[in-house]
């Protein structure tokens, strides 16, 4: 997993300058889909179209200049105020819970050293915290009632640092209890 770190460190900083390494500050937002209905690939709820309107308002002036989001419509549907407001690039990446499907995609579009947000999944954000280099992230899936976690990942001098924050109505409230 270090490994992960280093070699993304050395592919963003190639066409670099020392100068620019040292204050190149890279920022990974991370955070579950909004409520979804029940199926296959669901649909957010009221109360999650409700949350992804919170996530675009805590988001809007922090500078996102990707979103990744997995091939689930949920995901997709939890970014999209955010996408649509700002004009913000989308890659989608296919879910994997060894989650190498988006460190590959970040990779491949040289997204490190830049403001990201990852839409992932209860199952995989712990595995996406520990690849980015938060090798103390517990292990086990994010609570299936919890929504409302947004986790960021700063580096800063190849040092990972990882902030958790709530946004949103508290999980598990409904839209008419805010």
């Amino acid at each position: 997993m270090k490994y992960v770190l280093i070699f993304l460190m050395a592919t963003a900083f190639k066409n670099t300058s020392f100068a620019q390494q040292e204050t190149t500050v890279t920022k990974i937002f991370i955070v579950r889909h909004a409520e979804k209905e029940s199926g296959k690939d669901p649909v957010l709820t009221p109360a999650g179209n409700l949350r992804a309107g919170d996530l675009m308002r805590v988001l809007q002036n922090e500078g996102i200049q990707k979103i990744y989001v997995s091939q689930y419509k949920r995901t997709q549907m939890t970014g999209d105020s955010l996408r649509i407001q700002f004009k913000t690039d989308t890659v989608h990446y296919a879910a994997d819970t060894l989650c190498d499907n988006l460190i590959n995609s970040i990779m491949q579009h040289s997204d490190f050293g830049k403001t990201v947000l990852i839409i992932a999944h209860s199952n995989t954000i712990p595995q996406i915290i520990r690849k980015f280099g938060v090798t103390d992230y517990p292990y086990g899936d994010i609570p299936d009632a919890e929504f409302n976690n947004l986790f960021l990942i700063t580096y800063k001098k190849e040092k990972a640092k990882l902030k958790k924050m709530k946004y949103g109505a508290k999980s598990g409230t409904s839209a008419a209890m805010r």
